[in-house]
């Protein structure tokens, strides 16, 4: 009888273990270089003579500041980057708005274009990109004299 018994336990206990398998998983990543970036120039909306209307200075990636209802003059300049990230890789430029203050006034920086070398945003075969950046500048009425500095954000990722 035990040996009937052992059979019986051995029936019982092998086809679970004829159930088990192993089987190998594979696993694939890819790294991407970090991302940097460098402001080689400052924008700059030139000079500005404000009415008694409020008004909007539109600075291109070209760097032309212009107005329909504003003076503008002197020396306007796009803000300019360099990015370097994975060799030919499209990126994506997004902006937050900012603002120039000088002292308790202040303007708001908005509404950024901007253009790239080379084009779309995408990296050369180096992993280089250069970005102007051209933005409105929102000018109350007969807002105040003064020399206006501020920041604005430029945020690039993968």
């Amino acid at each position: 009888m035990n040996i009937k018994f052992a059979a019986i336990i051995a029936a019982v206990v092998m086809p679970h273990m004829a159930f088990a398998v192993s089987v190998t998983g594979n696993a694939t990543v890819q790294i991407q270089s970090a991302i940097a970036a460098t402001q080689t120039q400052q924008m700059n909306f030139g000079v500005v003579s404000p009415t008694a209307t409020a008004g909007v200075v539109t600075l291109s990636p070209a760097g032309v500041a212009t107005s329909g209802t504003l003076g503008t003059y002197g020396t306007a300049a796009a803000g300019q980057f360099s990015i370097t990230a994975q060799p030919s890789t499209a990126l994506n430029v997004t902006f937050t708005n900012g603002s120039v203050t000088s002292g308790a006034n202040s303007m708001t920086v908005d509404t950024f274009t901007s253009t790239s070398t080379p084009a779309s945003n995408t990296t050369d075969a180096s992993g280089n990109l250069a970005l102007n950046v051209g933005a409105n500048l929102n000018v109350g009425a007969n807002q105040a004299a003064g020399t206006y500095n501020g920041t604005y954000t430029v945020m690039v990722n993968y």
